[in-house]
This record gives structure tokens, sequence and C-alpha cells, in this order.
């Protein structure tokens, strides 16, 4: 018998409301006591996902990261003793925000008070005002949450990363928020922290960027003087469209490739991954006797703008005379 099965029927119910956590609190009320659940930890059924709240150890070990993530809100929210709301990174993984690079190793809430932002068992706690548009509710959120506009620029004005306001941006505008809540957000937040940094990056955000690691390349090719025409360029040929390319000039185009050669990530079976190198070999042909010259690069150039500068240059001093027909 699986440790599942023999746990509480009622209290497994109860945790699958609460993203497969509960509270010791709920645990004695479905007739636990305090040593018995010490006992279930100790034997390694239950994980400690923050002081008083558990979850079954198999469940947790086996959830993916976002999974996790989303378990240890649920904790938070099961712990907090005083009104939050969840705000930074924390809001923007409610709201499935593409961050760059974030760091979810605390989580964020931002609450009234007069004492200044402390970091508390694994949570950053900001102390701000927030009016009642600031926040929603969310289905399926734990706590309130601060609208994605709100939360975007709280990313924004935390970083010290250009690219990583610049990306938080375009993921907003990416979800369908206008333009103009993020213009009238920043005008809020010009006399706070970070809001200098912020408004640098709000005038390059372009929600057509399809994932971070397109805005950061975005942001270095700017920084290279090498700024894209255009993005999402579509390509056609006599066969009809062969794509959209990342970035556009003129008779070159640039693909960010964020899973590695051809866009196969290390978790793709080996025969699902050959077609997948074949199809994009085929598309490549198709790109190239279009006359375009082609720059790839990966996550691993970002860190090293200057090999994006050459394959760009190289590919606008390779790419063949005949004009193309991109379009």
């Amino acid at each position: 018998m699986t440790f599942s099965a023999r746990l509480n029927p009622a209290l497994l119910a109860l945790a699958a409301t609460q993203r497969g956590v509960f509270s010791a609190a709920q645990a004695y009320g479905v007739g636990y006591t305090q040593k018995e659940v010490q006992r279930l930890r100790a034997a390694k059924d239950l994980v400690s996902v923050r002081r008083g709240v558990y979850a079954v150890r198999r469940t947790y070990l086996d959830a993916t990261p976002a999974e996790q993530l989303r378990m240890r809100v649920a904790a938070l929210a099961l712990a907090l003793t005083a009104p939050a709301v969840l705000s930074h990174q924390t809001a923007a993984s409610e709201h499935h925000l593409d961050l760059l690079e974030p760091d979810n190793s605390l989580l964020h809430v931002t609450r009234a008070g007069r004492s200044g932002t402390r970091h508390e068992a694994g949570v950053d706690h900001h102390i701000a005002e927030l009016g009642m548009g600031d926040v929603i509710e969310l289905p399926d959120a734990a706590l309130p949450v601060t609208t994605v506009q709100r939360t975007a620029m709280d990313v924004a004005r935390e970083t010290d990363r250009f690219e990583v306001a610049v990306a938080v941006f375009d993921s907003a505008l990416r979800a369908g928020v206008p333009r103009a809540d993020l213009d009238r957000e920043l005008d809020r937040a010009r006399s706070w922290p970070g809001a200098r940094l912020a408004s640098g990056a709000l005038p390059l955000a372009d929600g057509r960027a399809a994932n971070p690691g397109e805005s950061w390349s975005r942001v270095v090719l700017i920084q290279l003087g090498l700024e894209p025409l255009d993005l999402q360029v579509r390509l056609v040929d006599d066969h009809g469209l062969v794509g959209y390319a990342d970035f556009g000039w003129d008779r070159v185009i640039g693909e960010f490739d964020g899973k590695g050669k051809y866009g196969v990530g290390a978790d793709v079976d080996p025969a699902k991954a050959g077609k997948i190198v074949y199809a994009e070999k085929l598309r490549e042909d198709r790109i190239r006797r279009l006359g375009l010259g082609v720059a790839r690069w990966g996550w691993a150039e970002l860190y090293r703008p200057s090999v994006i500068a050459h394959r760009v240059r190289q590919a606008h001093a390779s790419c063949a005379r005949q004009p193309g027909r991109a379009g």
C-alpha cells in the first residue's frame, strides 16, 4: 500500500484543492496528532514545504520546478498571519509571464506597513501602497496578486539588468497588456526606486518577441549597433510560407535558438529529434535559396555579444546578390 493510500482521504482531498499542500492545523482537524505528523515527516512520507505546511514527499519531489513553485506559493498562503499580496517575480509566475533567468529562491509579497522591506523565512516582504486598481483576484491563485502591468513594473524596477526589464515588458505586451497601461504605470513610478532603468527599457519593449531569449538578443543587437529592422519576419518562397524569422535586416535574418541547434531540447526523444532536425534543415535550405544570409545564436552567445556581432556581419557579407522575397 502506498503512503498516499494510507493518508486520510479527507486530507488528500483538501490538499488537492490547495495545489497539493496542507497545514498542520488542517491535519489536526481531520484527526492527526502533532506526534503523528512529525512521525510521518521522520519517515519521509511527508516533506515540509515551509514551517507548518506539508506535502506528500513523493508528489513534491516528482513535481516540475514550476509546479513546486506553485506549491510553495500555496504553502505561503496557508502560513501567512497578516494580509499580503503576491507581487514581483512571484506574481509574474501566477500571471504566467516569461521572465529572463528568474530567481525564485525567494517568494515576494507586498503589504502595507511602516517598516521597511525585509527577508524572512524565504519571503521578501515589500512595503508599498497598493490601490484597488493594483490588485486582482485570479481564479486559481492562493492570494491576491498585483496586476500584470504593476507586476511588470515592479520586476523591471527591482532588477539591475536592463535586458531583464525589457524582457518582462515584452512578456506583458505579449500577454495582451496595452502599452498605454504600461506607460501609465511608469508615470506613477517615476519617483520610485529603479524607475530610471525601467523608463529606459519600456520604450524598447515589443510584444512580438516570442520569449525572453529573443528579448535579450534584441537588447544585445541594439547595443552592438545592429538594431533589427523588423521582428518576426514573414518568409515566403514559390511553395508558400517558409516561416517567420526572429530578426530581419536587408537580405539577412537572425534566429535565436533557445533549445540548442535546430531547437531540439535535451528531453526530446531521438526519433522526434531527428524529424525536428530534418524539418529545420529543409526550412533553412529554403531560406538560403531566397538569397538571404542567416545568423544563428543561442544562450551561450548572449554572454559573448562579439560572437553575435561577427555572425550577423558575416551573414551580411556572405548573402547572395539576388534580391530576397521576404515579406
